[in-house]
């Protein structure tokens, strides 16, 4: 038991306000592995717990979240502090992987937009191909690892997963593998699977020499960050450079002719008007 500690949490708050509804609600908050402080300094009696909006400086008397902004009461993070400074006899979970990721503040679409009009034709069609096939719960992709690639990550639009640059062989057909490995006198089997076969030209022979024979493949695991809207590049990049297949009536016209977007009556939203303001679209006329 932290003797000061106890002494400043018995002057600041009266036993009451600890018996009611609200606090026993914000008590189990505090005993989650989301409330794990990032840092308690048993000396000073305080701690940093991070928040939705930021991070906090918490004492046990005060806090600057908005809870304890709105009701000048204890909120979980004075709960939790008031439980690692063992004034309070709860036990908690304590798990850092756990703790809240503070809200990264959107960049606005013109801006966004202002970024990617300034990336090459290609690199625009190849962030176009990540918008399209990435989602919320999938967000990465593999690329190439070329020069748009590397345009795209210097640009910040995309970024990277953090692992760099990922090497793989390129592998060809099994009777190429099976060729490699009679060649380099290895051991195998040509009913094994084509699995199997590639694990033996790296693991038995000299990886360098894989590499050398069938080729590397260089791929960079990629994102939109979720500071910039995934969904509205895509829209814009959709509009400004796809096609849409002519309807004749009963059918799309079977010998494939199509029109740009940009020819048609696109929805008028914010994406389209971001057309129109740099020149790519008008509004058909009636």
């Amino acid at each position: 038991m932290n003797e000061k500690a106890l002494e400043i949490w018995k002057s600041s708050w009266d036993p009451s306000v600890h018996e009611s509804e609200r606090a026993a609600k914000r008590i189990k908050s505090a005993k989650s592995a989301k409330l794990t402080p990032i840092k308690i300094d048993t000396d000073d009696l305080y701690g940093y717990f991070q928040g939705s909006s930021g991070r906090y400086e918490t004492w046990l008397d005060s806090c600057p979240c908005k809870d304890f902004s709105l009701s000048r009461l204890p909120c979980k993070h004075i709960y939790r502090l008031a439980i690692e400074l063992g004034v309070i006899d709860e036990k908690t979970v304590a798990d850092r992987t756990a703790i809240l990721k503070p809200l990264e503040e959107k960049v606005s679409l013109s801006e966004t937009l202002d970024i990617v009009e300034k990336l090459s034709e290609e690199a625009q069609c190849e962030l176009l191909k990540i918008a399209s096939r990435t989602t919320s719960k999938y967000p990465f992709v593999q690329i190439n690892a070329d020069n748009i690639a590397d345009e795209l990550i210097k640009s910040g639009i995309v970024a990277d997963d953090g692992t760099g640059l990922n090497e793989t062989i390129n592998f060809g057909t099994k009777p190429e593998i099976i060729d490699f490995l009679t060649k380099h006198n290895i051991p195998h089997k040509k009913s094994d699977k084509k699995d199997i076969l590639k694990q033996l030209c790296t693991t038995t022979a000299d990886p360098n020499d894989a590499a050398k024979h069938f080729g590397v493949h260089r791929l960079y695991n990629v994102r939109i960050p979720v500071i910039y809207s995934r969904q509205q590049i895509h829209y814009y990049l959709h509009r400004k450079y796809d096609f849409e297949r002519i309807w004749n009536g009963d059918s799309y016209d079977l010998n494939g002719v199509s029109v740009p977007l940009l020819e048609t009556d696109l929805p008028d939203d914010k994406v389209t008007n971001e057309l129109i303001k740099r020149g790519y679209y008008k509004r058909p006329t009636t």
